[in-house]
């Protein structure tokens, strides 16, 4: 199906899901009678995903040669591309001629997007559902725990058994509950389908209570208690912008790192005003 839906979308550029789901759904519907239409939706927007990219980058990559051989044809220097029009003009006609000649090879079928991997959504009970759930109790949670689950394809229903990993047994110790979206992927490498499955956690919002506002300032702290206001005087502002303006002074007249800043730093009693502070 992929085969046949990847090659005309590449073919008439089409970029947009809807349009080539209003061409090819009745189509693959009439092929195959018995595949659930979730499957036909992926793929529709499986393609156009691939599609994009492939124009996309191809007209960044021929823009690129372009440009530099608009360059050497014209006997551009440096200094001539310092000007920011000629430049801004070469490069909108690379992109222009680029994005043509893309799409003309496109049209001919010269650059048709790499099928490396497929992964396909599973999003309800009618496309997949688990095999033999069992519920279990973890830790105090209630939760659900199988080992193998059917997929619905246009042949029927396909049993797969899963071997889950360490982090699904973790995270169902920790309260996460499967969902009901799913999502495979072909390994052709091994040989194998990767089953990934989505969990859920019901997390209760955490509503403090005894809250008093703070307000810093310079030289006061006020907060509210009960019905009454609280003013502390600290008077930090004298302590902090008088250490700092002189710290600046004796940097700027003997530098940073010399014997008499160092001599002065700790006539200033640096230790003593961070302790107090």
């Amino acid at each position: 199906m992929f085969g046949e839906v990847l090659p005309q979308a590449s073919r008439n550029i089409i970029e947009s899901y809807y349009r080539l789901k209003n061409g090819k759904y009745r189509e693959l519907r009439n092929i195959y009678l018995n595949i659930p239409s979730h499957y036909i939706h992926g793929l529709c927007r499986d393609a156009v995903e691939r599609v994009s990219p492939l124009r996309r980058n191809k007209a960044r990559q021929y823009s690129r040669e372009i440009f530099d051989e608009l360059v050497k044809y014209l006997n551009l220097g440096k200094k001539d591309l310092r000007g920011r029009r000629i430049k801004r003009y070469l490069w909108r006609k690379s992109r222009e001629i680029a994005r043509h000649q893309v799409d003309l090879e496109m049209m001919e079928g010269k650059q048709v997007p790499r099928i490396n991997s497929i992964s396909l959504g599973l999003v309800d009970d009618h496309v997949w559902k688990p095999v033999n759930p069992t519920k279990i109790n973890i830790n105090g949670f209630e939760n659900i725990f199988f080992t193998s689950a059917a997929i619905n394809t246009h042949r029927g229903w396909l049993y797969l058994d899963l071997e889950p990993s360490k982090e699904f047994y973790k995270l169902l110790a920790r309260g996460f509950k499967p969902t009901s979206h799913a999502k495979i992927k072909l390994d052709r490498k091994n040989r194998r389908v990767i089953f990934h499955l989505s969990l859920e956690k019901e997390i209760e919002i955490y509503e403090p209570g005894n809250i008093k506002p703070v307000d810093v300032n310079e030289n006061s702290v006020a907060t509210l208690y009960e019905a009454f206001s609280i003013i502390l005087e600290t008077n930090l502002a004298e302590t902090t912008l008088g250490y700092s303006y002189r710290k600046k002074n004796i940097q700027r007249r003997n530098g940073s790192c010399s014997r008499e800043t160092r001599n002065a730093m700790e006539k200033l009693r640096e230790g003593e005003e961070e302790e107090g502070l």
